[in-house]
């Protein structure tokens, strides 16, 4: 017929098909294998990823809890510091008070006892100033007059409140 030999075809076909088999039962098992062991290993590799993305979310909620604590913390420590820091410059205040209450005491008394002084030395000398008018006036001879200014000069000191 026209020049095709159905032997030989059917001999390429039957050829074929053995090849076709034979590389099938040789690749295809093992690559099929293949295959599906580096999806298992993909899908392990997901799961480990999963797992571990899993934990760092876990661990960087626990590390945020913790700088919160720490934040919250570092504030309380703040307030106590400052309410402390408030308490000793009351205390400072108050000590620094009395302090001066005690100076101003200790200053009105020491006046005190200066104008006492003061005082005690202007009475010795306003009574020997008299002292000395009243002899000066005696041996002048004129008692009368002496004894006016006697007078005089006690109503001064009166006046000036040396009581003398």
């Amino acid at each position: 017929m026209l020049g095709i030999d159905i032997q030989q075809i059917l001999l390429h076909l039957l050829n074929f098909t053995i090849l076709f088999t034979g590389l099938y039962i040789l690749l295809y098992g093992p690559v099929k294998k293949f295959m599906e062991a580096r999806q298992e290993e993909y899908k392990k590799q997901d799961e480990e990823s999963s797992e571990k993305l899993a934990n760092a979310e876990k661990l960087e909620a626990e590390y945020k809890k913790k700088l919160d604590d720490a934040d919250n913390e570092i504030a309380e420590k703040k307030r106590a510091m400052s309410k402390e820091m408030s308490a000793a410059r009351d205390q400072s205040e108050a000590d620094a008070k009395a302090e001066a209450i005690s100076i101003i005491n200790a200053a009105k008394k020491s006046a005190e006892l200066e104008k006492a002084e003061i005082l005690e030395t202007a009475k010795g000398e306003i009574t020997r100033l008299i002292e000395d008018a009243a002899q000066k006036m005696i041996l002048s001879g004129d008692t009368s007059a002496v004894y006016d200014k006697f007078l005089e000069g006690a109503e001064r000191s009166i006046e000036d409140g040396t009581g003398a």
